[in-house]
């Protein structure tokens, strides 16, 4: 037998040490964050009880546990979930931010551990411990407090804030000298990749995702996550970023698939054990003698997180308008130092910018804090209710009604001035992302594919010209986009303002200017980097590009199939959580997937019908035959010739030869067949609902595909009759509802859409992702 790797021996006696302390604290009621860290001080040069052979392969597995701890907490965070928590949680998380940022770096330059060290101080004191407040909340079930939502809240802000706040340091210490403009470049770079990563992640993954979701077992989807993971982490180390970043980016994006919950499932049992190996290396960093060297400064930082930074995040919620009872029981649950501080101590430690007592001193007061944290949650109500007796009454009556003095924001703005920053907030994000998109698609293209070019052809222009060509084509559908204005909203708006009076006319003539101009130069900037031609010629062929695309509907119309996409699997997890929460609250426990024998797939088919000469359908509009009323069935598509309309109008008018597809019961194939309408059955048109929906997606264009949309108490669509929603005037018809547990198939015109409904439609890509983006938030 060959000897044993060190590795495997160091890891046994790690993952033991680990496994009885973290039994001994869960005894205790401790949190086991508590539990690791005390294992790694019995591990490490702290005690010296046991001795690890190799302490670097301790530090590669540590490294590990970071990307595996980012990447679960990527899948716990939302983008929407940042919407949601709304001022609070921004006001309150970027008022403790920067005030211990403030404090952290006055602290250590009065301490003399100069700029770099207190800065990096700064830092640590500034993020709480999402995974202790999480545990305590637990062990006290206060989880369902109002206080407990906000504080979440918080958490979410402070957890993109502490990537943005890493990038930063890594900026700042690695720069030879402070630059304010270096520091504005790093900002700018790490947004700009940020909502690249997350555009193309958003469209490509989920898609992936579902198109092999039946070849995916448990394993197969861990280890494609896994690797996905991995891959971002190579991506962002590639572009500059921390590995850390690339994991918390790509748990991000799957966070915003409906498979969310079973990845987390999957990739449980690695972020505990990976993480646990990361806490443990914390403990083994632990030095007696430093810590008893640097007592009086690890009293005073611990102080700071008891006190000062109960201060601010108390001001942070009073400021967006909390009462002082919850802001008092948020600023006491968020005072303590975890996780994230020790990730950024680790950083310094890398960069090799910070002495080595930072970390030792920072897990200190981490484990005096974490160890308080239950006991300043108890103290939060008391000291409340004694800070209300204690303050004058004109105070007392503004800090008890502080929710009505934050909603107080004055009155709404109204005519010009409404529409103006209506219209300027589509304007500015629909150039800026657009624009983001174009520039991440031409660097490809420099960096990827012109060399790939260059590589396959001999010398000459021809590798530059294909590769600009390809540029081109790819980056033309988003060109379009820029030089439109498409949003539903945007035109509403425009229409006001343009009729309003001749000044707002003029001004937005100046912006559609702008919007061109800026399509140009993109234009002209690809065929100059990739082909060697005077600049009159570039601007000639710039001009006449510009020209195609601008007048191309068919690029206009292949924008809006890749925005309808991206809009949909932004909303599957969220629809798909809408959906389960409706269906528990009627007792309905099956899952509703329009792959899985849905209800639908039973009752409701498609199917084609040719309208024959002497039919008694002929010159008449839809709205006269009333087909859902008289037969229970929705045209869902009229094909004349080599055209063919989706979801037509009331005042479409039908002609011999005519194919109407139909969506209905089943039965009414027989009854329309046996009618005096003269309407024959096309062959092999009969189908499910489902086959049909794999069916339209073999379709280059005009696909239909069906969606539930959950509705909820503020969705627009609810209170009203089917005919006062105008979902018809959004290419889109009902062809069902669930309610209470009961389906029904095309409801009628005057039934109303009520709270906790579920519809289902059917309609083109981008209108069905309109109407769902526009109900599914609400709920």
């Amino acid at each position: 037998m060959g000897e044993l790797p060190a590795l495997v021996s160091d890891l046994a006696l790690i993952l033991i040490v680990a496994g009885v302390t973290t039994l001994i604290f869960k005894r205790l009621r401790q949190p086991l964050v508590l539990g690791y860290i005390v294992a790694g001080m019995l591990a490490g040069p702290a005690f010296n009880l046991f001795s690890l052979q190799d302490k670097g392969n301790v530090e590669m597995w540590a490294e590990i546990g970071v990307l595996f701890l980012l990447f679960s907490l990527g899948l716990e965070f939302s983008f929407k979930k940042l919407l949601s928590v709304g001022k609070t949680g921004i006001i309150t998380a970027m008022t403790e931010v920067i005030g211990l940022l403030a404090v952290g770096y006055l602290v250590g330059m009065l301490m003399g551990w100069g700029p770099m060290n207190s800065l990096f101080l700064g830092g640590m004191l500034s993020m709480s411990s999402t995974a202790i407040i999480i545990k305590a909340f637990d062990d006290l079930n206060l989880s369902k407090k109002k206080f407990a939502g906000l504080v979440f809240g918080v958490l979410v802000v402070e957890d993109l804030v502490a990537i943005v706040l890493m990038v930063l340091l890594s900026t700042i210490s690695t720069a030879e000298s402070f630059s304010a403009w270096s520091m504005m470049t790093s900002v700018f770079r790490l947004v700009f990749f940020l909502t690249l990563w997350f555009v193309f992640g958003i469209y490509l993954i989920p898609s992936l995702l579902k198109k092999t979701r039946r070849l995916m077992n448990d394993e197969t989807l861990l280890v494609v996550c896994v690797g996905m993971c991995l891959g971002m982490v190579v991506l962002a180390v590639k572009t500059g970023f921390s590995s850390a970043l690339g994991a918390f980016i790509m748990g991000s994006i799957l966070a915003e698939t409906s498979d969310v919950k079973r990845i987390e499932r999957m990739t449980k049992p690695l972020k505990d054990l990976f993480g646990a190996i990361f806490f443990v290396s914390v403990g083994m960093m632990v030095d007696l003698s430093v810590m008893l060297e640097y007592v009086w400064p690890i009293v005073i930082i611990t102080l700071i997180v008891l006190i000062i930074k109960t201060l601010f995040t108390t001001s942070g919620m009073l400021l967006s308008g909390q009462p002082l009872k919850i802001a008092v029981q948020s600023g006491f649950s968020l005072a303590q130092i975890g996780e994230f501080s020790f990730i950024i101590a680790a950083l310094g430690l890398s960069l090799k910018v910070t002495d080595t007592f930072l970390y030792p001193v920072a897990v200190t007061v981490s484990v005096l804090t974490t160890f308080l944290t239950p006991y300043m949650i108890r103290l939060s109500k008391p000291c409340g209710i004694f800070l209300l007796r204690h303050i004058p009454d004109k105070s007392r009556h503004l800090l008890l009604n502080g929710q009505a003095q934050g909603a107080g924001l004055g009155p709404g703005l109204k005519g010009d001035a409404a529409d103006w920053i209506t219209y300027l907030k589509n304007y500015t994000l629909n150039l800026l992302l657009n624009s983001i998109i174009i520039l991440g698609i031409l660097l490809l293209a420099m960096h990827f594919l012109l060399p790939l070019f260059q590589g396959w052809l001999p010398e000459g222009p021809w590798s530059g010209m294909i590769a600009a060509f390809v540029t081109l084509l790819f980056t033309s559908p988003f060109l379009k986009a820029l030089m439109s204005n498409r949003r539903k909203t945007s035109t509403g708006v425009m229409m006001n303002l343009w009729s309003a009076n001749h000044r707002n006319r003029t001004i937005m003539y100046v912006l559609m200017i702008v919007r061109v101009v800026v399509a140009f130069l993109y234009i002209a900037y690809i065929l100059s980097y990739f082909i060697e031609i005077p600049v009159i010629g570039v601007l000639l062929i710039a001009f006449g590009i510009l020209i195609l695309i601008f007048r191309s509907k068919t690029l206009m119309r292949n924008y809006l199939n890749l925005e309808s996409r991206f809009l949909i699997n932004l909303n599957e997890r969220q629809m798909d959580e809408n959906i389960r929460r409706i269906e528990e609250n009627h007792g309905v426990c099956e899952v509703r997937d329009m792959g899985e024998a849905h209800w639908l797939d039973r009752t409701l088919y498609a199917y084609s019908m040719k309208i024959g000469e002497h039919s008694s359908l002929f010159d008449k509009s839809l709205r006269e035959l009333d087909f859902r009323t008289k037969y229970n069935l929705i045209v869902i598509r009229v094909e004349r010739g080599k055209e063919s309309v989706n979801i037509p109008e009331g005042d479409f008018v039908l002609r011999a030869g005519d194919i109407l597809t139909l969506a209905g019961h089943n039965v009414t194939v027989s009854l329309l067949r046996d009618s005096s309408l003269n309407l024959s059955f096309v062959k092999d048109s009969l189908m499910t609902l489902h086959d049909f929906s794999h069916a339209e997606e073999k379709r280059k264009h005009g696909r239909l595909c069906c969606a539930g949309v959950p509705i909820g108490d503020a969705s627009p669509l609810a209170g009203k009759t089917l005919k006062e929603s105008n979902i018809s005037q959004h290419k889109c018809q009902v062809i069902g509802r669930e309610r209470n547990n009961q389906h029904d198939i095309n409801p009628r015109r005057d039934d109303v859409i009520q709270s906790g409904d579920l519809i289902w439609l059917v309609g083109e890509e981008q209108y069905v992702s309109k109407l769902i983006s526009a109900n599914v938030y609400m709920i």
